[in-house]
């Protein structure tokens, strides 16, 4: 059963953006495939948006990465609606603008759209037409809803499954149908239970934007019904409740994870690709043991900017000498 926007309207922005930037950030080598419709791709890290180049309407992720042999940004930003306050090619020239201004690099800006009726009268550009003064930026925006799902589905890969429900089904496929055969897609994919009750939540608020709270609960329990672990954690609460409360209970958690491990491999990234730095395990497990992770992002700044691997040392209270760390 299709859930109308203004029922989804209940569901909080914020819930489907924690989801999407959470599938990202464990996925990003997904993304880029999806984005750029090439394997020639490599991710560097995924890099924080806390910093000046998104201050004001923080951009959703950014992807250091290597496209076809070159050094890029690529941008995505999750829109849930139509962006109203402040249309989304001017959004999204302020991104790339402070982006290239803070990374000094090409950026490959995209808009993907959750809900059916966002995004169709999205221009892709931003431009300004003023002889002598003239600005043009240029976007990519994808509507999942006007995605051929099945081949999503037959990639098998983890970031974007989750994401298949908003997608088109195969020609008079019934729409319940195309959700029990994402699900049982999704539940395929993982073996771990306990990652996989997590993981069908992702999918269960995703699909929130389009089908009823029962009918997502009742999909999943009667795909997963051979997972207790599964079970208990979409019968917790009750129906709407259980699915809405349940699923909660990992995002925050899980997107504190996926940032503490993306700003300890970036940071790690850092002194290995500016000192030619070699046995960082040392390095990896102090910085593994810092608890906030504002001061994870404050290591990170450090590493781009400390003069020598001997001065990041000491601000860990580590010796090269002692824990058998190399650079040239």
């Amino acid at each position: 059963m299709l859930q109308k926007p203004e029922q989804s309207a209940s569901n909080t922005r914020q819930q489907f953006d924690a989801v999407s930037k959470l599938l990202i950030h464990q996925n990003p080598e997904d993304w880029l495939w999806f984005c750029l419709n090439t394997a020639e791709t490599e991710v560097i890290s995924v890099l924080d948006t806390e910093q000046p180049t998104v201050k004001s309407n923080r951009a959703d992720s950014f992807i250091h990465a290597n496209v076809r042999g070159k050094e890029v940004i690529v941008h995505l930003e999750m829109q849930t609606y139509d962006s109203t306050q402040v249309p989304m090619p001017r959004r999204i020239a302020g991104y790339v603008g402070r982006g290239i201004e803070f990374f000094g690099l090409p950026v490959y800006s995209h808009v993907i759209y959750l809900h059916p009726e966002a995004g169709k009268t999205d221009p892709g550009e931003y431009f300004q037409e003023m002889p002598g003064y003239e600005v043009r930026i240029q976007y990519k925006v994808i509507r999942l809803c006007d995605l051929e799902g099945e081949a999503f589905l037959e990639t098998r890969l983890k970031g974007l499954i989750p994401f298949t429900p908003l997608m088109k089904p195969p020609e008079g496929m019934p729409l319940d149908d195309w959700l029990r055969e994402c699900v049982q897609v999704a539940d395929s994919v993982l073996v771990d239970t306990s990652a996989k009750a997590d993981y069908l939540a992702d999918l269960a608020i995703l699909s929130g934007l389009i089908f009823d709270y029962e009918t997502i609960r009742n999909t999943i329990l009667e795909v997963a019904m051979h997972e207790s672990s599964v079970i208990q954690h979409f019968l917790q609460q009750g129906i709407e409740q259980g699915i809405e409360q349940g699923i909660e209970q990992g995002i925050e958690q899980g997107i504190e994870q996926g940032t503490r491990e993306s700003l300890i491999e970036g940071i790690v990234e850092n002194l290995e690709v500016r000192f030619q730095a070699h046995n960082l395990q040392a390095i990896q497990s102090a910085l593994e043991r810092i608890e906030t992770l504002q001061h994870l992002k404050q290591l990170r700044r450090t590493s781009i900017q400390t003069p020598n691997l001997n001065a990041f040392l000491q601000t860990l209270g580590l010796n090269s000498d002692t824990n058998g760390i190399e650079s040239i």
